[in-house]
C-alpha cells in the first residue's frame, strides 16, 4: 500500500454526520458535540446532522440553539430522514453522504466523519488521526478511538467498550516513538473518520451496506452503520483494521485516542458489563521475571 500524506490540519476541510434521534433531553450532548466540532481551527467544517421526522418547530429550535455555537467556518445543516424501515436505520441514512456529497467531483472536502450524537471528537482525535494515518496505511491499519466514560462513584475514567484487561504481551505491537499501536480487542468506538483513499474503499465494501454488512459482522444495525472499515481487508496477525497507541511505559492508552461517551450510562448501569474498567488496568503488562535465590 503507498504511503499517503496528511494535509496539515489548517488546510483540511471536513463533512461530518451526526445521527440525532430527537429526544429534548438529549438535545444537550448534540450541542456538547456540535459545539467541539465548531472549535477545530480548520479551513472549513460542514456537519450533517440526519434527524428523525419531527416537526418543523423542532427543527427551527434546534437550528437556533446550534448556531449560536458555530464559528465563521463552520455550518450544520439538518436532514430529516423519512421512510426509515426501522428507526435503528436512521444510523444508516448518512452513508449516503459520501459518494454523493463528500466523493464528489467538485468536493473540496479532505476528510469524513461519522458520529453519535453523544460522541465528543475534539481537535486533539482529528490531529491525531492526521499524525498517524500516513505511518499506519503501509501495515494495513487505520488509527482508531476509544469511547471513555467518567464514573462519578469511581471517580475514574472508564472503557465503555472493553471489558477485560488486555495483556500486553499478546498484543501484535507496531512501535513508533513512545507508543505502540495495538488492534486492540474490541474495537468499537461509535466513530469513524475517513479520508478520500478511505471513503473510496468503504464504498466498494461490503461494510458500506445495510444487508451486505451483516456478512461481515454480526451485529446490530446501528453497530454495523458505526463499524466503518474495521473488518475489511485486515492485515495478518490482527485482530482489526483499527489501531490505538499504547504508552508502555505507563501501560495505557494515549489520550488522544479517547473520545467521551457524554452520558455516561454505560458506567452507572449495574446490568451491563461495559464500562466498568478503568482505563488505567486496559493494558495488563507481563509479570517480572523473579530472581533467581542466591546459591
Amino acid at each position: 500500500m503507498a504511503v499517503i500524506a496528511s494535509p496539515a490540519p489548517e488546510d483540511c476541510s471536513i463533512l461530518v454526520a451526526i445521527t440525532f434521534h430527537h429526544v429534548p433531553k438529549r438535545v444537550i450532548y448534540l450541542l456538547d458535540v456540535v459545539r467541539a466540532l465548531a472549535d477545530f481551527p480548520v479551513r472549513r467544517m460542514d456537519i450533517r446532522v440526519m434527524i428523525n421526522d419531527v416537526p418543523d418547530a423542532d427543527i427551527d429550535a434546534l437550528r437556533e440553539v446550534l448556531d449560536g455555537t458555530l464559528s465563521r467556518n463552520a455550518t450544520v445543516t439538518f436532514i430529516r430522514c423519512r421512510d426509515l424501515g426501522h428507526p435503528f436505520e436512521l444510523a444508516w441514512a448518512h452513508k449516503r453522504l459520501i459518494p454523493d456529497e463528500f466523493l464528489a467531483p467538485d468536493s473540496t472536502h479532505t476528510h469524513f466523519v461519522y458520529l453519535e450524537d453523544d460522541m465528543r471528537f475534539g481537535y486533539r482525535n482529528f490531529r491525531y488521526f492526521l499524525e498517524h494515518r500516513p505511518f499506519l496505511a503501509p501495515h494495513g491499519l487505520i488509527p482508531s478511538f476509544l469511547r471513555v466514560e467518567y464514573s462519578a462513584e469511581g471517580q475514574e475514567v472508564r472503557c465503555t467498550d472493553v471489558q477485560n484487561s488486555m495483556p500486553f504481551d499478546k498484543l501484535r505491537k507496531i512501535e513508533r516513538g513512545p507508543h505502540v499501536f495495538v488492534a486492540h480487542t474490541n474495537p468499537y468506538c461509535a466513530v469513524y473518520v475517513l479520508d478520500r483513499d478511505l471513503a473510496q474503499e468503504y464504498v466498494a465494501s461490503a461494510s458500506f451496506g445495510l444487508e451486505t454488512s451483516a456478512g461481515i459482522r454480526n451485529i446490530g444495525t446501528r453497530e454495523r452503520s458505526a463499524m466503518g472499515l474495521c473488518w475489511e481487508n485486515v492485515p495478518r496477525g490482527f485482530r482489526s483494521r483499527y489501531a490505538i497507541p499504547i504508552d508502555p511505559r505507563r501501560a495505557i492508552a494515549a489520550g488522544e485516542c479517547w473520545v467521551p461517551h457524554l452520558p455516561n450510562n454505560y458506567t452507572t448501569r449495574s446490568s451491563s458489563a461495559s464500562g466498568k474498567l478503568p482505563m488505567r488496568d486496559l493494558i495488563k503488562q507481563a509479570a517480572p521475571a523473579s530472581e533467581p535465590a542466591p546459591g
